[in-house]
C-alpha cells in the first residue's frame, strides 16, 4: 500500500480507535499545586511559568521549592516524638544540582552517592562523613580508598569481588570500615545489581564480608529498582530482608546494625508506557493513559509500611531493632520540578493540525519517551484542548519525539508548554546534542533564585583544544 494512503487508512482509524479505548480521568494543574491565571498562563504561587522563560530563558527547569519541601516533611513525619525511626539518604544521581541538594541537606537529609565524582560533591557541600552511604556497581580502587579513609557511614558492596577492593584499603589505611552488602530480592532488578537472595549469593557474601577480620559487617541493603507502587510489593520485598537478616544472625551471630530499604518509590504522576500504549499512540494518535496518582503508596504510608514492619518483627524475636535507612531519588524530587519548553514552529501533516518542533526534546527530557509525563499548554490554559499534536524536539533525529499524541489547544509560534516532574533524571540524563543545557531556577514563594546557569556555547567546547586556526574566526 502506498505510503500516503497508509496515512489515509490510519487518520480514518483513529478516532474509532480512541473512542474503543477506554477512557480515565485527566490530571490537572491542581495536583501539583498549580493554578491558573486570568489569561490562561499556569503559575505556581502566583509566579507565571511563562514569564519566568522570559527572564531565564527557554527552555527552563523550575524547581518549587514548597512542594520538594512537602515531600521531605513526608519522609521524615515517621521521626516524631524526638525519635528517629527512619534515616533518609538523597541519592545524588536522581537530580545532582547542588542547588537542589543543599535544600535537601538543609532539612538533616544525608546523602546517597554511587560514584567518586558524587562523593566530592556531598563532601564539597558539607556533607559530613557520616551522613554519606556509598552504593553502586562500579565504584573505582580510588573511590573505595577514599571512603575508607573519610570513614562514611556505609560502604554497601555490590558484589563479591568488591570485597578484597575494600579489604585491600582497610588493610592499608588501618581502618574498619562499616559494610553492607546488597542483596536482590525475587521481584526486583538483578544482572549487575547485588547479589540474589534467593539463590545463597547474598548470604555467601555477607559471611566474607564477616570473616574478612578486617571490615565491619554492619548492613544489608535492598535497592528493588522500577517503579514501586503498592503496600503488597513493599511487604514482599521487607519479608526476604528480614529473613535474610535473621540468617545472619543465626548462622553467623551478627546482629546487623543497620537495614537500608533503598529508594525505588514511584513519582505517582509518572509511569512507564508500555508497548502497546506506545504503539498505539505513534499509529493512531490514541492518548496515553494517565497513571492513577490514588494508585500509588504515599511517601508517608509507604515509610510507615516499612518501619512498622520491621519494627514488629523485631519486637516479635525480643531483638533490639536495626537503624532503617531509605535512599529515595525520584519520590523525593520527581514531581517537584517542570521543564518549560517553547514552540518553535509548527508543521502541517495528517492528522491535522500535525507536528508542534519544540526547543526542548529528548536532550534535556529523554525519561520523555519511556515515561509518562503530564504536558500542559502553560500559556493556553483557558482554552479547550481539543486538538492533537506530535510534540518534537530540535534534535535531527526521527527518535527525537516527546509525545505522538499531545491534546492541546491550538498552539502558535511562542507558546509555552509545560512538561511536569521533571527532577528526577531529566538533568543527569541530558545531553549538550547540537544546544546548550538550560538553566534552573527554583521558585521559592515570589522569590526565584538561580540554582544553575543556562549553559553557553563556550561551556561546550570548554575542556577541548580548539587550536589556533579556530581562535580567530
Amino acid at each position: 500500500m502506498p505510503r500516503g494512503a497508509k496515512q489515509r487508512v490510519k487518520a480514518a482509524l483513529g478516532p474509532i480507535v480512541r473512542q474503543l479505548l477506554p477512557r480515565r480521568a485527566a490530571l490537572e494543574p491542581a495536583h501539583w499545586g498549580l493554578t491558573v491565571m486570568p489569561r490562561g498562563h499556569l503559575a505556581f504561587e502566583g509566579v507565571s511559568l511563562a514569564a519566568l522563560r522570559e527572564d531565564w530563558g527557554s527552555p527552563l527547569h523550575v524547581v518549587l521549592a514548597e512542594r520538594l519541601r512537602g515531600n521531605i516533611s513526608e519522609f521524615l513525619a515517621i521521626n516524631d516524638a524526638g525519635r528517629t525511626r527512619a534515616e533518609i539518604y538523597y541519592s545524588y544521581k536522581s537530580n545532582p544540582i547542588p542547588g537542589v541538594l543543599r535544600f535537601i541537606h538543609a532539612s538533616g537529609i544525608g546523602a546517597e552517592v554511587i560514584s567518586e565524582y558524587e562523593l566530592w560533591l556531598a563532601l564539597q557541600l558539607g556533607v559530613t562523613p557520616d551522613r554519606i552511604v556509598f552504593n553502586g556497581p562500579a565504584k573505582s580502587v580510588a573511590s573505595v580508598r577514599d571512603a575508607v579513609g573519610r570513614g562514611i557511614m556505609l560502604l554497601n558492596v555490590n558484589h563479591r569481588e568488591e570485597i578484597a577492593v575494600v579489604e585491600s584499603a582497610a588493610r592499608e589505611l588501618c581502618k574498619r570500615p562499616r559494610v553492607g552488602v546488597r542483596a536482590a530480592p525475587s521481584a526486583g532488578w538483578s544482572g549487575q545489581f547485588g547479589l540474589p537472595i534467593g539463590t545463597g549469593e547474598a548470604f555467601a557474601a555477607l559471611k566474607e564480608v564477616h570473616e574478612s577480620g578486617v571490615l565491619e559487617l554492619t548492613a544489608l541493603q535492598c535497592h528493588v529498582g522500577g517503579m514501586v507502587r503498592c503496600a503488597h510489593h513493599v511487604q514482599g520485598y521487607v519479608r526476604e530482608v528480614l529473613a535474610l537478616a535473621d540468617r545472619v544472625k543465626t548462622e553467623l551471630g551478627v546482629e546487623l546494625a543497620i537495614l537500608d530499604f533503598g529508594g525505588s518509590l514511584a513519582t505517582p504522576t509518572v509511569a512507564q508506557i508500555g508497548e502497546l500504549d506506545r504503539r498505539l499512540s505513534i499509529t493512531f494518535q490514541a492518548p496515553l493513559p494517565a497513571p492513577v496518582p490514588e494508585a500509588t503508596l504515599p511517601i508517608r504510608e509507604y515509610v510507615r509500611c516499612v518501619v512498622e514492619q520491621v519494627e514488629a518483627h523485631y519486637a516479635a524475636n525480643a531483638r533490639p531493632c536495626p537503624r532503617i535507612f531509605f535512599e529515595p531519588g525520584r519520590a523525593m524530587t520527581g514531581n517537584t520540578q517542570i521543564l518549560v519548553a517553547t514552540v518553535l514552529s509548527l508543521k502541517a501533516g495528517e492528522p491535522k493540525p500535525g507536528w508542534a518542533i519544540l526547543d526542548a526534546g529528548i536532550n534535556v527530557a529523554e525519561c520523555a519517551r519511556t515515561e509518562f509525563h503530564q504536558i500542559f499548554p502553560a500559556t493556553r490554559m483557558h482554552e479547550t484542548r481539543a486538538h492533537r499534536y506530535r510534540l518534537a524536539g530540535p534534535i535531527c533525529s526521527p527518535g527525537d519525539v516527546l509525545s505522538w499524541s499531545a491534546c492541546l489547544p491550538e498552539l502558535a509560534v511562542g507558546d509555552a508548554l509545560a512538561i511536569m516532574d521533571a527532577g528526577a533524571y531529566f538533568v543527569p540524563f541530558a545531553t549538550s546534542f547540537s544546544f546548550p543545557q538550560p538553566a534552573v531556577v527554583m521558585l521559592e514563594g515570589a522569590k526565584v533564585r538561580l540554582l544553575r546557569r543556562a549553559e553557553r556555547f563556550e561551556d561546550i567546547v570548554a575542556l577541548d583544544e580548539m587550536g589556533e586556526q579556530y581562535a580567530s574566526n
